[in-house]
């Protein structure tokens, strides 16, 4: 068909395929803004936190230290997108050389729930740039591979049902989105000058997108009082208690190989147990076998005299015995057995040959 009404069939096809196309836009953004989890006044959680520094080399060679902390967020009041918090937290900290203090901060701050940014103040977040992301929340609808932000660092969605052991609450699992970040940034404290390394998981609600917990791990590679040092700086966080529930899940399933890698330490003792068990058993076998080769001895000479001399059957009488006298004989060798054999015999006593 060609003219007038070939290009009036296209506007027509193009407006159905238009129709389809918002169709299908309106119905996505519907199910993302559906599924995104909004704010209530009274949202809270507590969380207990962990930070350690240990394996240290050079200038802190044999250091460690740790800081145990317990907090609080709140969220207030909410108004459109933006949300009013509190914060609260207490911490004590200790080292290896003696050193420990505690103390404790409270406050409060706005957050926006449309960008996850911090509005007005932070929860005592220091030495990030703006725009500062919050680090307690995520939009849960993001796919596997999406990206989003906390604090200054990109992290992109691993799983949608990763199954998190909580320790704080009996290691009981729980379903979480797993997230990964990872960085990289100059530290100018008074730990030092240090370039770190980190690699951060952050684990949050499937439901609401509150966090449930977090593992950060940062290997330091710098100078202490112009020393040449290095540590690992690890962080744990982990909520103890939640305004919003959090759904039971099933350990995840057993890898064979991380198994056998558990294992292996006993698996290699018994394997070197039963070779030495078989070195043993060849040894003895062969020890055996070569001593049944030797032949058996009578434990005295054949032949030996009795130990007691034979009582004599020889009636002496009044008269002495005669007189025998033994005169030597000559004696050749026997042709058959090479014997000594007396020439006055015919044969040979011995193997029967003639002596002729």
């Amino acid at each position: 068909m060609t003219g007038a009404g070939s290009v009036q069939l296209n506007h027509k096809l193009f407006g159905k395929a238009l129709s389809v196309f918002l169709i299908v836009i309106v119905t996505v953004a519907f199910a993302n803004s559906a599924s995104a989890y909004a704010p209530r006044n009274g949202d809270f959680f507590n969380y207990s936190q962990t930070i350690a520094v240990n394996n240290g080399g050079g200038s802190y060679s044999g250091y460690t230290d740790q800081t145990q902390t317990t907090g609080m967020e709140k969220m207030t009041s909410i108004s459109g997108s933006n949300v009013s918090a509190t914060y609260s937290y207490s911490f004590q900290y200790s080292n290896n050389q003696g050193l420990s203090n505690s103390s404790s901060s409270s406050g409060s701050y706005t957050w926006s729930t449309s960008n996850f940014t911090y509005l007005k103040g932070t929860d005592h977040q220091v030495g990030y740039t703006n725009p500062i992301y919050v680090w307690f929340d995520m939009d849960p609808s993001l796919p596997v591979g999406g990206t989003f932000y906390v604090l200054n660092t990109q992290f992109t969605v691993l799983s949608k049902n990763y199954s998190l052991q909580l320790p704080t609450e009996g290691n009981k699992y729980v379903q979480s989105v797993q997230t990964k970040g990872t960085g990289q940034y100059q530290r100018n404290d008074d730990y030092g000058f240090f370039t770190a390394s980190y690699t951060w998981y952050e684990y949050f609600d499937p439901s609401t997108g509150y966090i449930i917990g977090y593992n950060y791990v940062e290997q330091d590679n710098g100078s202490y009082q112009m020393q040449a040092g290095s540590f690992t700086y690890t962080d744990n966080l982990y909520v103890t208690s939640t305004s919003y529930n959090l759904a039971p899940a099933n350990p995840p399933p057993v890898n064979p190989i991380d198994t056998l890698l558990a294992l292996a330490p006993y698996l290699i003792f018994a394997l070197i147990a039963i070779l030495f068990a078989v070195v043993i058993v060849i040894y003895a076998s062969r020890r055996r076998r070569r001593m049944d080769t030797i032949p058996e001895h009578s434990p005295t000479p054949l032949g030996a005299p009795p130990s007691t001399p034979l009582e004599s059957r020889i009636d002496l009488g009044s008269k002495p015995p005669e007189q025998v006298v033994i005169r030597d004989v000559a004696k050749v060798n026997c042709k058959y057995c090479g014997t000594l054999i007396p020439t006055t015999a015919d044969r040979c006593p011995y193997c029967g040959g003639p002596r002729r």
